[in-house]
Parts: C-alpha cells; structure tokens; sequence
C-alpha cells in the first residue's frame, strides 16, 4: 500500500515537471518576442525614415533639374528674342541711314550751289541704290520685305526716286552745256541757266517732301516695332 501511494506521488511530482516543462517552453518565445519586438519597431521605423528622407531628396533633386530646366529654358528664349531685337535694330538702323542719306543730299536750299551739284550728280543714285539694297535685307522686318504692303511702299518711292534723278541728270547736263556754251546774249544764257535751276530746284523739292513723309513714316514704324 506504502508502495502504491508512493508511486502515486511519483507519478504526479512528474507530471508536475512535465506541465513545468510545457509552461517554460510555451512561455519562452512570448518572452523572446517580447525582447526583439522593440528592435523590429526601430527598425521599421528606421527604414521608413530612411525611405521618406532618400524619397523627399529624389523628389527635391527632380523638381531642382526641372526648375533648373525651365530656367534654362527661359534663359534661351530670351537670348533667342533679344537676338532677334538686335538684328531688327541692324535693319532699321541701315534702313534709316539709307533714307536719311536720301534726305541729306536732296535738302538743296533756296540756291543752287557747286556743292549742291556735285551732290546730286554723284551721290544720288548710290544713296537711292543703298536704300534698294537695305531693304533686301530687310529678313526679320518681315512688313518690310518687297512682297509686303509696306515694302512695295518703299519700292514704289525707289521707283520715283531714280525718275526724279534721271530728271534731275539730265537738267544738270543742259545746265552744264549751256553754262559752257558761246551765245549771243549773256542775258539770254543767264535766263536759260536760271531755267534749268528752277527746274531742278522744282524737282528736289517736290521729291523732298516725298522723301520727308517716307522718313517721318519710317521712324514712327521703327519706334512701334522696337517699343512694343
């Protein structure tokens, strides 16, 4: 009987370290997880740290190389027109230049003078044929290309300008033979270079106040297109 109980309670006592044994080994790894949970969270947290600040750096990088890029962008565009501003200002200035030299040789006076002659004689038709010629390069004026309503305005006063200086030659010409030539009354050459003077006077007059309105209208063109 002694015996019996005995083994009863050995039986039980090893029970009871099994049950330990199954409570210590059930109860570990809550205790493990409980140890390397916090370390998970930091490093969890960590990394999304690490992923937010590498993001927002690749983010502020592309919107830097896209602000960057329009500024680039805007930078060449305005070299591009300001380029452009300076070749129109070339233009005009040959234009105005050209028309203005027109208006210097044609500004004859009340008289008649060796210099006013020698002017019209020589210089002349170069200055109208400086003026064909700055309105061919007339490229970014484009309103001012000889196809143009504007350009043909010009044209047209070219046209006129080489029929006044044909009129003018030829006036100079009989104006010099007859100045040369022998007659039988001084009176009567005097009044006929008188003539001629008159003439030619009539004519560079007549086409100076064309060639003035051409000029007034040349710079009101040129101050709207560079102003606006």
């Amino acid at each position: 009987m002694i015996l019996h109980a005995a083994s009863i309670a050995a039986f039980f006592a090893q029970q009871t370290q099994q049950a330990q044994c199954v409570v210590q080994c059930t109860s570990s790894p809550t205790d493990s997880w409980k140890k390397w949970l916090p370390a998970f969270v930091q490093t969890i947290v960590s990394l999304v740290s690490i992923g937010a600040g590498v993001w927002i750096a690749a983010w502020s990088f592309s919107k830097n190389r896209q602000s960057e890029h329009e500024q680039w962008v805007r930078n060449q565009r305005a070299e591009h027109e300001q380029w452009i501003r300076d070749q129109k200002k070339a233009e005009w200035s040959r234009l105005l230049e050209s028309v203005a030299n027109i208006y210097r040789i044609l500004y004859l006076g009340k008289t008649m003078n060796r210099e006013i002659e020698e002017a019209l004689k020589n210089e002349l038709k170069p200055a109208i044929r400086a003026l064909s010629v700055a309105l061919a390069n007339c490229i970014f004026l484009e309103e001012f290309r000889p196809n143009n309503e504007k350009g043909k305005k010009i044209t047209d006063f070219i046209k006129s300008a080489y029929i006044t200086s044909n009129k003018i030659s030829m006036r100079l010409e009989l104006f010099d033979s007859t100045r040369e030539k022998e007659t039988s009354s001084e009176e009567d050459r005097q009044e006929e270079l008188m003539g001629y003077v008159n003439s030619i006077l009539n004519e560079g007059f007549k086409f100076a106040d064309e060639h003035s309105d051409l000029l007034l209208w040349i710079q009101e063109e040129a101050a709207r297109d560079l102003m606006s």
